[in-house]
């Protein structure tokens, strides 16, 4: 499991963002309390200049939980983002890591989106 760390010795997020082609946010959708956080945290992410153009997965995790909050919710909380999202592919995804549900539409749905982006397309070493 990799872990990171915030301080002087850390690298910057831009180090690791350079290379990326896709960016999959997790949220807890029984969480909240901690959703405005979350948000804070995805707008800090996706106004990277490093993520210019790539696409985005949003998991709604937990949905399986009937208290959870709804994608509706989720989208809701989340709206003043659109702006810094910009026109870049962008998906929210009801999943349940526990049970599977939602998780491969998500992924799959990602790879079409890596594969056609052309602000950062993958090398054919990065996908076979």
């Amino acid at each position: 499991m990799e872990t990171s760390t915030v301080g002087p010795a850390s690298p910057q997020p831009s180090t690791y963002y350079a290379e990326c082609h896709g960016v999959i946010y997790v949220i807890d959708s029984t969480d909240e309390e901690r959703l405005s956080e979350s948000k804070r945290a995805f707008e800090k992410m996706v106004t990277s200049e490093a993520l210019g153009g790539v696409p985005i997965l949003v998991l709604a995790n937990k949905q399986d939980v009937e208290t959870c909050l709804s994608i509706p919710d989720i989208k809701t909380a989340f709206s003043d983002c659109t702006a810094k999202i910009g026109r870049r592919d962008c998906l929210t995804q009801a999943c349940s890591a526990l049970t599977g549900q939602g998780v491969r539409e998500g992924i799959e749905w990602m790879v079409k989106c890596v594969v056609r982006n052309v602000h950062r397309p993958p090398r054919q070493r990065d996908i076979t």
